[in-house]
């Protein structure tokens, strides 16, 4: 009889750390060199009528279809019916293009300036309506840009709405039909499929839910018709592992197609972006990582990938809080499988003093504002009303975030007065702001 993997143990424990059996869970699965080594169901599928969550279960996915919906895009690349450097208006003459022409690679790294129509007053007036791919479309394409394509970088639903829409120009074929047809089929993906409308049946999906300080309630309802190619898919933990394993042994991209998916992007003045076509490009334990996550309401998921070491990582959450607990849980299962278990940095003492030196208002040069401030001897950061981070020291000067602990605040000082910030996420580009008081 087989002994368990050494790293199941503290993985069993972190696991049952994070997720109570009486709430909403998550479906996690950790495979090193094509091998399982975990892969386990936690909580409560249904509230209502306690139903637990087994590793099997569909969700929906939200982002992590960006990396399917990128891989779709460069199938028809590598079938000569499409080029990364075609035109956004050679495919749909209808959008807008503006004095600076915008191409499909813009599209894949979110570089393309395009507006962000989930942060649009329209979108909010009509996000529980279904609506067809042109009026989703509509909705932004008459939005100013933020920026000239390719010079800076900005998350983009966007950019991978237009992409959907240009599978189906190019196809023939609906967006779900054609992702069906050349991977999901083929790959027998038999619990995968683009959720089209949200009121069709999907056997035991787990459902999505949002906790308040008081009580769980069922997430907020939206049409996914909204989400479309930049989010709109529902899967399973084993059908991901299939797409990813055939995504590494060729069966539905090439080489070099794969190489150029997980290498970051450049801006136009050389700057990385960290971003490919689809993915986000990282590090864990110092070795190369290749993620993405998925917010909705309701669900909360983490795709990583260290391609080095042949390891994935899924988590399937079905309570949309959280995001930050899935990606560390994500890097703490894989540094595990790396033989170098994660250490959280030990925090440093920091006086009211220091802390209220660093206080103050931070503006980038994009115009964002954060505020930091002192409560209850402790730094915390606020961007938007509902971005709200309490952080911990290791320094006077430099802090770190306790749900991600990769991701830093570190402050500069010019003589004896703080006079700038820079935030270092764990993946994604750093934001640097001035002080403007």
């Amino acid at each position: 009889m087989s002994q368990p993997d050494p790293i199941v143990q503290p993985i069993e424990q972190m696991v049952i750390n994070a997720y109570p059996d009486s709430a909403p869970g998550a479906a996690m699965l950790l495979v090193k060199n094509g091998q399982i080594l975990y892969r386990k169901g936690i909580g409560l599928a249904n509230l209502e009528h306690q139903v637990p969550l087994t590793p099997d279960m569909p969700f929906r996915l939200a982002s992590i279809t960006k990396p399917i919906t990128a891989t779709a895009i460069l199938m028809l690349v590598e079938a000569r019916r499409l080029a990364l450097t075609d035109l956004l208006t050679d495919l749909l003459p209808d959008y807008p293009m503006g004095e600076t022409p915008i191409t499909i690679e813009h599209l894949l790294t979110h570089t393309s300036g395009i507006a962000e129509y989930s942060e649009l007053p329209a979108w909010w007036a009509v996000h529980r309506q279904d609506v067809n791919v042109d009026q989703l479309i509509d909705l932004f394409k008459d939005q100013l840009k933020a920026f000239a394509p390719g010079t800076r970088w900005s998350y983009c639903n966007s950019g991978y709405v237009l992409l959907g829409a240009i599978i189906e120009k190019i196809s023939g074929k609906s967006y779900g039909d054609f992702l069906a047809d050349h991977i999901f089929s083929p790959l027998e993906m038999m619990h995968t499929s683009y959720e089209a409308t949200q009121g069709c049946i999907i056997p035991h999906m787990a459902s999505g839910y949002t906790r308040t300080p008081t009580a769980y309630l069922h997430s907020e309802y939206f049409s996914n018709t909204h989400l479309y190619a930049a989010g709109g898919l529902v899967s399973t933990l084993d059908d991901l592992a299939r797409w990813y394993t055939a995504l590494c042994n060729g069966k539905l991209l090439n080489k070099e197609s794969l190489r150029r998916m997980w290498t970051p992007s450049l801006l136009a003045d050389g700057t990385s972006t960290r971003y490919g076509y689809g993915w986000w490009v990282s590090t864990c334990q110092g070795r190369p990582v290749v993620e993405h996550y998925g917010f909705i309401p309701g669900y909360a998921n983490q795709l990583l990938v260290l391609p080095d070491d042949d390891i994935l990582v899924i988590l399937l959450s079905n309570e949309d809080g959280r995001l930050n607990q899935t990606e560390q849980l994500a890097v703490e299962m894989a540094a595990l499988a790396l033989g170098k278990p994660y250490q959280p940095p030990a925090p440093f003492p920091v006086s009211s003093t220091e802390l209220s030196d660093v206080a103050g208002s931070y503006t980038t040069s994009e115009g964002m504002v954060l505020t930091v401030g002192e409560e209850a001897g402790q730094l915390i950061l606020q961007g938007t009303p509902e971005e709200r981070f309490a952080l911990r020291p290791l320094s006077p000067l430099e802090f770190f975030f306790p749900e991600i602990p990769e991701s830093r605040l570190v402050f500069s000082r010019v003589q004896d007065r703080v006079t700038g910030l820079l935030w270092s996420p764990r993946r994604g580009m750093p934001l640097h702001a001035v002080r403007t008081e």
